[in-house]
């Protein structure tokens, strides 16, 4: 309060010397008559001058004062009638009042329509200082509220995709659901969680997943990718025939130069093979063929053609190509430890076979994975 009554106080004495000038009444003391009066003065001292040499005589010098007198007296009566004039003393007051009112008036406003209670504040953060913030510490502020606020769906629609983006696929199916179960099911909030649900159970079609795509088929009919793990879900279920019915009817609906055509036939070749050569996982020609997907359609794919070979090799590990196969498709994705989890398995599930074993140390030799 001290600090509005020291402000109030500047106003005030600000706006009494701004006023002043404007209510004082008077003529300025640089007006014409002033003048006149020097100048008649110099004359009369220039007359004396001029008789005393002898220009001038008597009679001269007697008319010449006699009419500058004349004009010295006119003069003298003019400055009298335009004078200063002394204001009122309600004029005077003019400034004082507007000074101590308008300060006075100031507080009373803000008092009233105001909050100078309410404590201050810090500035809101500059989108240079949330550009400045880590990702960390942005992802922490989201949890923080959702953790207060857990019925704010479009948090958790904001942080769903960033989960899934930093690997933390459980987390964001879990979003993607709260986020369907708070907004309502659409078709990119299906997907996302149905693709963090496979990628959180390692490649595997889960029964949630299964069902996610099963809505979004219903929604978009013509969507390839809920058809296509659809499919991949009966081909991980065993339903071999129903799979291969499956990529045939996606074969057929494809354009000639779709990017995922070549992946699909690769399936239906695999699942159309006898039993032994079934899932064999991912070819060299599938994961090329997935260069023409997005970043996440092109993870998932192949991470459940290489589940599938895993899961596979651990019922019947006697397939020495399907070994190698699966080691380096975990160099492929970028997972070195599985790659040498895997070659510990391939070599004691191939103990005793010679040629398998020589092929296994030229292939840890290639993708530099011996110790």
């Amino acid at each position: 309060m001290l600090l509005w009554l020291i402000f109030a106080g500047l106003t005030a004495g600000a706006l009494v010397i701004a006023l002043r000038p404007a209510f004082r009444i008077g003529i300025p003391d640089d007006i014409p008559g002033s003048a006149d009066l020097a100048v008649y003065a110099e004359q009369l001292v220039d007359l004396d001058r001029q008789i005393s040499r002898g220009v001038l005589d008597d009679s001269e010098h007697a008319a010449l004062r006699h009419e500058i007198s004349r004009r010295v007296l006119r003069a003298s009566q003019r400055n009298s009638a335009l004078g200063p004039k002394t204001a009122s003393g309600f004029v005077k007051a003019i400034p004082i009042v507007v000074g101590v009112l308008v300060p006075i008036l100031s507080i009373a406003l803000y008092a009233y329509l105001g909050s100078p209670g309410i404590p201050a504040r810090p500035f809101a953060p500059t989108a240079g200082q949330i550009a400045n913030a880590s990702a960390a510490e942005l992802i922490a502020k989201v949890e923080t509220r959702l953790a207060s606020h857990p019925e704010e769906w479009r948090g958790w629609e904001a942080i769903a995709p960033i989960y899934f983006r930093q690997g933390r696929y459980s987390e964001a199916a879990s979003a993607y659901q709260r986020t369907i179960l708070l907004a309502g099911a659409t078709v990119p909030r299906l997907m996302g969680f149905a693709e963090a649900s496979v990628l959180a159970s390692d490649g595997i079609v889960s029964e949630p997943a299964r069902a996610a795509y099963e809505k979004v088929t219903a929604m978009d009919p013509n969507s390839f990718e809920p058809r296509f793990w659809l499919a991949l879900a009966k081909e991980q279920d065993g339903n071999r025939q129903a799979a291969a019915a499956d990529y045939r009817a996606l074969l057929a609906a494809a354009p000639v130069d779709a990017p995922w055509r070549t992946s699909v036939e690769q399936r239906l070749v695999a699942v159309t093979r006898t039993a032994p050569a079934t899932s064999r996982g991912p070819t060299d020609l599938d994961v090329k063929a997935a260069a023409g997907m997005t970043f996440e359609q092109r993870q998932i794919m192949i991470e459940n053609m290489v589940q599938t070979l895993a899961v596979r090799l651990k019922s019947n590990g006697n397939d020495g190509e399907g070994w190698e196969r699966l080691i380096s498709s975990y160099m492929v994705l970028k997972k070195p430890e599985m790659a040498r989890n895997a070659l510990a398995d391939a070599q004691r599930a191939m103990a005793g076979n010679a040629a398998a074993e020589a092929a296994f140390r030229a292939l840890a030799r290639r993708l530099e994975l011996e110790p």
